[in-house]
């Protein structure tokens, strides 16, 4: 019992240093408590797909392009905190419409594309995606203001689940071979809570696959959309 009470009495003057050696040392540095912050913020978005690489006689059809969310943590590299690096986790929902149409035959799936003056073809393709955004961020903002100026640009790494495709006419497919990792750069600026956001795919979605005809299926994009930021 005596040796119970040795412990705890340790544990106890231990946390009662640590709470009155903080205590001090946020007391002896008050300048630079006013001037350093974080600025660790919930983001979420919606873009526009831009098909990036010519595949010919390739159409979009209808509306294409991705839903997102996550979070940034804030890493300030200066004194008033203007500069920062961030690293997050996000989540993306990404879905584009054309007239690539793929095609399973013998547990094989090829693509084709569908070329019709009578029949539009509407293939709808979708996937998911694990986005980890790491990037240098430059903002006007201070300890007491939340509206500024800021322009954030980085790189985005992202984790890739399987494809779903549902066509304009036949049975929904799920597509394996969709690159695992792919990686893209973006750049985001704006004021206060609208933002624009541009980003650029580096890396094709489906590698080494090609159309019936022949040509090199590089389904990569350029995204176009708004981005908004809570503290």
């Amino acid at each position: 019992m005596e040796t119970i009470l040795k412990i705890l009495t340790r544990k106890n003057l231990f946390f009662l240093t640590f709470l009155i050696s903080f205590s001090l040392f946020s007391q002896s540095n008050p300048e630079q408590l006013e001037e350093n912050y974080r600025e660790d913020q919930f983001y979420f978005g919606s873009s526009y797909f831009i098909q990036s690489e010519s595949i010919p006689d390739f159409k979009q059809n209808g509306f294409s392009g991705n839903f997102q969310f996550g979070f940034i943590r804030d890493f300030p590299i200066n004194n008033n905190s203007t500069k920062a690096i961030g690293i997050g986790l996000g989540y993306e929902r990404n879905f584009f419409t054309s007239n690539i149409q793929p095609i399973q035959e013998n547990s094989k799936i090829d693509y084709r594309i569908v070329v019709s003056k009578f029949l539009e073809s509407k293939n709808k393709i979708s996937f998911s995606s694990i986005a980890i955004p790491i990037e240098y961020r430059w903002r006007t903002s201070d300890i007491n203001e939340f509206k500024f100026w800021r322009v954030y640009s980085g790189f985005k790494l992202k984790k890739n689940f399987p494809l779903y495709s549902n066509p304009s006419y036949g049975s929904e497919l799920k597509i394996d071979e969709i690159e695992d990792w792919t990686s893209s750069i973006y750049l985001n600026a704006g004021y206060n809570t609208w933002n624009i956001s541009l980003e650029y795919d580096l890396n094709p979605l489906i590698k080494n696959k090609k159309t019936l005809d022949g040509d090199n299926l590089n389904l990569s994009f350029f995204r176009l959309g708004l981005i908004f930021y809570i503290l």
